[in-house]
């Protein structure tokens, strides 16, 4: 599993804080001039190694970095077609749901402003369909919000146009990608790392020849620590030690036959306060802790909460729980902490009673799509909930634990939850879907109970008999 740390830049060795930005600034503009200048050849047709001898040529630039800025440029690349493909079902969505609510209004003005809008999707869905038929790429260096910005400067914040042009220069030369390899000095060529006495770590960054004259041929970067993650790095590092003194004991077959060293690849990126460094390596994947014969633990969802219950291993309920989780109105870092926080005390749980945690799959991208004509309160809610972060966060903590992590489909486990759960156990409605979530991951089968009269919720109950024109779909459609 890749994982990525980061830090600020403490300080540089030989030079004042100022001076190394400037040199970190210069090789930034460098590597976004020669990535955007690869961009414009790989559209018009050329392919990356025919151009790999001429760019080393006229840019003075190390074979290793152009690899690297051909390996980011193409994840860009890969990155732009994919989130084509879901914005063009998101406008479909889109397009649909205003159809639909265009037929329903009567009065004249909102009937042109509805009009006017599914117009505008239209005509972006005709857009986004030319470009993924052609191949077409749309990448903008610098990002599109600033680009904007330079049309209304005083609601912006900016005084003049060359106030503009300094911040967005800046954002196109503020990052610097450096490709790793495991069989590189430090397991990477352009930014070697080494340990201090302390523990810390002194990168020692190889500056392109074409800079050597103004900022000289290294640029070292001492006291270097991550918060989060040092460790991992440190014992990436032994590991290529362990490399380098195989290599010159046993030779390069011996090296690869024991798979000792591990490729470090770092981003270097400029924002408002300084510049960052981010380490990226592989982390070696724990045993798995967890047994499915014990039980499962099920996690349903919620803008506010998540809901627990946990199952033994022939699914009878033992225990639930709730952890708040109220994202709504905070800041995006506030809403990271939170659900980290969550996550967090919910894996720590199932580690401790050695079961696997069971969450629904679901895709919250086609539920917003489709959010006009809906109630305010509903779109807030829908809105604020990051559904993805929280899945990404229990997958990325659940490897890291040794804790397994199971997706399970969620099709009326809230109904099952409270005609079968709900009321036999006293629990929540939320708590009782969790628990048919459990149980739908062992195998467990749900039927319909012998009673006559089951609750929907907000004390209301009903009667339950099957149509039959519905007696040939699932029986608790």
């Amino acid at each position: 599993m890749k994982v990525t740390y980061q830090t600020r830049i403490p300080e540089y060795a030989g030079m004042d804080q100022a001076v190394g930005d400037e040199v970190l600034s210069a090789y930034g503009e460098l590597y976004g001039r020669v990535q955007r200048k690869l961009f414009a050849d790989m559209e018009a047709g050329w392919s990356p190694s025919s151009l790999k001898r001429e760019y080393l040529r006229q840019y003075q630039i190390p074979a290793r970095l152009f690899n690297s800025v051909r390996v980011s440029l193409e994840g860009k690349i890969a990155s732009v077609r994919e989130t084509l493909k879901l914005r063009r079902d998101d406008l479909c969505r889109r397009i649909e749901r205003a159809e639909r609510v265009l037929t329903g209004v009567e009065r004249r003005d909102v009937f042109h402003q509805k009009r006017r809008r599914l117009e505008n999707l239209k005509t972006k869905l005709r857009k986004l369909e030319s470009d993924i038929e052609s191949g077409r790429v749309r990448l903008c260096f610098g990002s599109k919000r600033l680009w904007r910005r330079q049309y209304d400067l005083n609601a912006n914040g900016y005084s003049s146009h060359d106030e503009w042009l300094r911040n967005w220069r800046a954002a196109r030369g503020g990052e610097v990608f450096l490709l790793g390899s495991r069989d590189e000095t430090a397991g990477c060529q352009l930014c070697v790392a080494g340990v201090a006495s302390d523990g810390s770590l002194t990168l020692r960054l190889r500056v392109p020849d074409a800079l050597v004259p103004t900022c000289g041929k290294y640029l070292v970067i001492p006291r270097v620590r991550f918060k989060y993650g040092h460790e991992q790095v440190l014992a990436a590092l032994d590991r290529n030690t362990e490399s380098k003194a195989c290599r010159r004991r046993h030779g390069e077959t011996a090296v690869r036959r024991s798979g000792l060293g591990q490729a470090i690849s770092y981003r270097f990126k400029w924002d408002e306060k300084g510049w960052r460094v981010f380490v990226t390596t592989e982390l070696a994947v724990p045993p798995v802790v967890t047994d499915r014969n014990l039980g499962a633990i099920g996690v349903d969802l919620n803008a506010d909460q998540l809901a627990v219950s946990e199952v033994d291993g022939h699914g009878n309920w033992l225990r639930s729980r709730r952890v708040p989780l109220a994202t709504y109105g905070k800041s995006r870092g506030q809403a990271e902490a939170l659900i980290g926080d969550a996550v967090a005390s919910v894996v720590a749980y199932a580690r401790d009673a050695g079961k696997p945690i069971v969450l629904e799959k679901l895709d919250f991208r086609q539920k917003r799509s489709v959010l006009e004509g809906e109630s305010p309160r509903y779109g807030r809610m829908l809105s604020s909930f990051s559904f993805g972060k929280v899945r990404a966060c229990f997958l990325s903590r659940g490897v890291r634990q040794g804790v397994e992590i199971s997706q399970v489909n969620p099709a009326f486990s809230s109904v099952i939850g409270r005609v079968k759960f709900m009321e036999r156990y006293g629990l929540s409605a939320h708590q009782a879907a969790a628990l048919v979530l459990a149980r739908r991951s062992l195998g467990c089968s749900e039927r319909i109970p012998r009673r006559r009269v089951y609750p929907v919720g907000n004390g209301v109950h009903v009667a339950f008999t099957v149509p039959a024109r519905k007696r040939v779909k699932h029986v608790w459609s």
